[in-house]
């Protein structure tokens, strides 16, 4: 069925149903607009809490996928607990172990602080009991009683020397033992002048000596030691009757077993070493503090109101998993617990944890090792380098943490899909896909609400509100930015950018308000910056350097319609399509297949073609045509089937010989039933031929025909909405190839009858009969051909 669209059904749109003179008067729009589809899968994502069920959002760029998730995670977190906190404290058993110690949310800070303060306690107390005259009067006491006891056991030692004759004096040689005669001691002199007999008698009487001597050196080295262990655990007894009120005060105030272990060993290591302790100064006592009895916090959630929402912009190795630091001391690395850092997924641990999949993916190993901790629900601190066994460094390995996190990755489809197929662990790690849509609906509801959204960038950058002018013309271009007069474009961030670009053109003006003029220049200077090969694919068109006719009628030639994308840019560009027939082998040949500058959708669109041909007009006879289709002066691939209507109808009009109307361009794709097909790109393929057909003027009879269906995707330009209703310009609506025959040819395309003939006149009948005179022609060279070898043959 054939259509000329009227103008009123072309960007056909109002706001009637809303009551306002500018956005001032609308309030700001607090939610999200539309994405339903996406919002329910990520809310699952969320209440799942089972291992695995980490969400993976993809969508078009600038849909506002991260404002979006932060958003609703937000929400979510404020609602869930506040995770631990998490520090890490001197291993007294093993130094480069370091242990990982939880508090209750806030409580890791106060720790901190009260350590250090019991520490400076335990200096400031264990010094007063030192210095106490008490404690100097205990230790007198114990230097008495052992000296006494030295004392007696010398005294002794004398006794018995005497009773044996001799004297032992204590020299810094040893203990010397002289032989007495009649009191005075003999020299070694006199000795020797002894007979032998008395010789052996001294000796004999020192040899006992000997014994005695080292009996007593025994026993007052034992003394000594019994002397430094008394006044060693008297030392402790001091300082733990003085410390043990601190640190029990302490142990009070904060529960856990680790907790109370670490101040046990704290108390421990300052037992052990408390004469070293105290000998230091305060400068030394600071270093060993901060080296042993202090809290590396890693995780400090004192701030927070509910779960963490960490968004990670650059996820590498370290930022992500944290590391250990080195210092330099002596010309050698070193490190201890201090030096332990966090990384995002431990301050996101207990809540949530957003990345992107391109930044992410793009880290050398970190991809594999987010796998890993999430398979694994610990996370450790470790280097890069000593996690692929490069390192031989000395470095610590800290107690691994236990992970309870949800993960939130936004991505492209396109890398959804390479991670899906290619990483088996990233199915079972990722189960929620959460996709973003690139359009909405456009009914009431979100028309309002796109009307909220313009009013909220207004407030929010500070522009001139918008009025109804404005605001439609917004609701325009998110209906031409969708590509559909049905829907809305949901890629907010270019809507922002008109709405800013708008407002700041107002502000520029001195208006108070933005209007409709506003937005229509800022729409143009935004395609203006973009369009330059377009303006010079117009400029070949008006020269005649693309050799695209408008006017007149010509056989075998129809204007196809193409698109170019630059990526930030699209336009349509007319073509010419030329079909040639002849008698030859039968079948189509594709010219731009033939030179490998077809893609293959293309090539399939032309064997449907093949198809629809066969169909239709070979029930009776073999086709026995030849024929062949070109894209005129295009030198690239020619991809995609919207032009297998023109292709047809340049084809039949090559064999009817009925010229087509070059002032109609025609774009759509056809089935082997003769169904014509909705295609893309319909506005630029509009508007490209609207600026052939202006550039070398009009004449009243030149439009485009599009499949029906796409009759909705229809969101065109004023001035080409105006030259539709003044009659220069037309747009033509079909649903078959013959609709399209009627248009282009004037003729009517012609139906079977009950005789299974096509009504005669029709372009159809003179399709038909070209085709069976073809055949007929064919058939009578081969007849002649026989003949002629048959003669040969006689003579």
């Amino acid at each position: 069925m054939i259509r000329k669209l009227k103008p009123e059904e072309i960007n056909n749109f109002d706001l009637d149903f809303m009551n306002f003179r500018t956005t001032e008067e609308i309030p700001p729009n607090e939610g999200f607009i539309g994405q339903k589809r996406a919002r329910e899968a990520i809310e699952m994502g969320i209440k799942i809490r089972e291992k695995g069920y980490n969400v993976f959002v993809t969508g078009v760029t600038g849909t506002g996928r991260r404002t979006f998730v932060q958003m609703m995670l937000q929400n979510a977190a404020k609602n869930l607990p506040i995770p631990e906190d998490w520090g890490y404290v001197y291993n007294f058993e093993n130094p480069y172990e370091p242990r990982a110690i939880s508090f209750k949310p806030g409580q890791g800070r106060i720790f901190k602080k009260r350590l250090e303060d019991l520490i400076n306690e335990v200096v400031e107390v264990l010094n007063k009991a030192f210095e106490s005259e008490e404690f100097a009067r205990r230790i007198s006491e114990i230097e008495e009683r052992f000296s006494r006891m030295r004392k007696e056991l010398w005294e002794s030692l004398e006794a018995r020397a005497r009773e044996l004759g001799f004297m032992v004096q204590l020299t810094p040689a040893g203990v010397v033992m002289l032989p007495v005669v009649d009191g005075k001691p003999l020299s070694p002199e006199a000795v020797n002048a002894l007979p032998d007999s008395a010789k052996r008698e001294i000796e004999e009487r020192q040899m006992k000596l000997k014994h005695l001597v080292d009996g007593t050196l025994y026993r007052i080295r034992k003394l000594d030691i019994e002397f430094r262990k008394s006044l060693e655990e008297f030392h402790k007894r001091t300082a733990l009757f003085a410390i043990e009120p601190l640190f029990s005060e302490v142990e009070s105030e904060f529960e856990g077993e680790t907790i109370r272990k670490f101040l046990e060993d704290i108390k421990k290591d300052i037992m052990e070493n408390l004469i070293d302790f105290l000998k230091m100064d305060a400068k030394e006592r600071k270093e060993i503090y901060m080296r042993k009895y202090s809290l590396n916090l890693i995780v400090d959630n004192s701030g927070l109101d509910g779960a963490p929402v960490i968004y990670e912009t650059n996820p590498t190795y370290s930022n992500l998993f944290g590391k250990i630091e080195y210092y330099v001391r002596g010309g050698f690395l070193q490190t201890d617990f201090t030096m332990i850092r966090s990384g995002s997924i431990h301050r996101a641990n207990g809540g949530f944890l957003i990345l992107e999949a391109e930044r992410l993916l793009s880290q050398p190993y970190v991809w594999h090792n987010l796998k890993r901790v999430l398979l694994e629900g610990q996370i450790g601190v470790e280097n890069l380098e000593t996690t692929l066994g490069i390192s031989n460094t000395i470095t610590l390995k800290p107690d691994k943490i236990p992970l309870n996190l949800k993960v939130v990755v936004i991505g492209t489809p396109y890398l959804y899909e390479l991670l899906y197929e290619l990483d088996p662990d990233f199915r079972k790690l990722f189960k929620i896909k959460a996709e973003f849509d690139w359009e909405i609906p456009r009914n009431e509801l979100n028309v309002q609400k796109y009307t909220s959204f313009i009013s909220a960038v207004c407030r929010e950058k500070n522009l001139p509100h918008f009025d109804r002018g404005a605001v439609k013309r917004v609701i325009w271009y998110a209906m031409r930015h969708a590509k559909d007069s049905t829907k809305l474009s949901a890629v907010f961030g270019d809507i922002v950018n008109l709405i800013v670009e708008s407002g700041e053109l107002a502000r520029m003006d001195g208006s108070t308000v933005t209007t409709s003029s506003h937005v229509i220049r800022a729409f143009d200077a935004m395609e203006k910056r973009k369009n330059l090969l377009e303006e010079k694919y117009d400029e070949m068109i008006k020269k005649f350097d693309l050799m695209i006719e408008v006017t007149g009628s010509k056989v075998g030639q129809v204007n196809g319609l193409t698109v170019l994308d630059l990526g930030d840019y699209s336009f349509g560009v007319p073509v010419k399509i030329t079909a040639k027939v002849y008698l030859g082998r039968p079948g189509v040949v594709d010219i731009q297949r033939e030179a490998d500058l077809s893609g293959k959708i293309h090539s399939k669109a032309v064997l449907i073609l093949e198809g629809f041909l066969g169909s239709r007009y070979a029930q009776e006879f073999p086709l026995s045509v030849s024929a062949s289709i070109s894209f005129e002066q295009v030198y690239s691939e020619v991809e995609g089937d919207s032009a297998s209507l023109a292709e047809t109808l340049a084809l039949l009009s090559a064999i009817s010989k009925v010229p087509i109307k070059q002032g109609i361009a025609v774009t759509g794709s056809i089935n082997q039933h003769g169904e014509v097909q909705p295609v893309g790109g319909i506005i630029e393929k509009v508007e490209g031929f609207f600026r052939a057909c202006k550039s070398r003027g009009f004449d009243g009879e030149q439009g485009v025909i599009i499949p029906k269906s796409n009759a909705k995707n229809l969101v065109l330009k004023d001035e080409i909405i105006q030259a539709v209703k003044k009659g220069l310009f037309h747009i033509w609506t079909v649903e078959t190839v013959d609709d399209a025959i009627e248009i282009v040819t004037g003729m009517k395309a012609g139906k079977l009858t009950r005789t299974g003939k096509f009504e005669r006149g029709s372009l159809n009948y003179l399709v038909y009969r070209e085709l069976k005179k073809m055949k007929k022609l064919l058939d009578g060279s081969y007849e002649e051909r026989n003949k002629m070898k048959k003669k040969k043959g006689k003579k």
